[in-house]
């Protein structure tokens, strides 16, 4: 079975502060994972594994999102590098060599993390008296199927063949 592990970046209350949050500026965040089975598969690694990714500011029950697996958006960028680097700096100093993961893949974990890429950006109300034109690009043409070009070329064909029995029918050679 294989797990999303993408994750999302939530501000907690200042009533529901947990002291496993991550602290960014006058905000406390968390990451939590969109994936439920991913949340489940953390809960039954070992202890030590558990405590390296909340001690960085993972939570432990996930979160609805809409956003597509392998995207994050682009404002929580700096919130989601900082919770990485205190993940990796538990992970390199008390390492996970011995512990027992379960389903938690930690190498596609890895992957998932490695490839994740922001989302477009929203698009940003302007209101009619300030918009710049919009000019469109050119537009490059839409490239033909094979059996497009294959039929092109054919008539092509038929068409130079034409017109070489017709020179040759009036005595002219090419």
């Amino acid at each position: 079975m294989v797990l999303e592990y993408d994750f999302d970046i939530v501000t907690i209350e200042a009533g529901e502060t947990d002291p496993k949050s991550a602290t960014s500026g006058d905000r406390t965040v968390r990451a939590l994972f969109r994936d439920d089975r991913a949340v489940e598969a953390l809960r039954q690694t070992s202890p030590k594994i558990r405590w390296i990714f909340e001690d960085a500011g993972f939570g432990l029950e996930p979160i609805d999102s809409n956003v597509a697996h392998g995207y994050y958006r682009p404002r929580d960028a700096a919130d989601r590098e900082r919770i990485l680097r205190a993940l990796f700096a538990n992970i390199r100093d008390m390492g996970v060599r011995g512990e027992i993961p379960g389903e938690f893949d930690l190498w596609q974990f890895l992957d998932d993390v490695k490839t994740a890429r922001p989302i477009a950006e929203e698009a940003r109300e302007v209101s009619p008296s300030t918009q710049m034109p919009q000019y469109s690009a050119a537009s490059k043409p839409k490239r033909r199927s094979i059996q497009g070009r294959i039929g092109l070329a054919l008539g092509l064909a038929v068409i130079v063949i034409a017109i070489l029995r017709y020179l040759a029918a009036a005595g002219s050679t090419p």
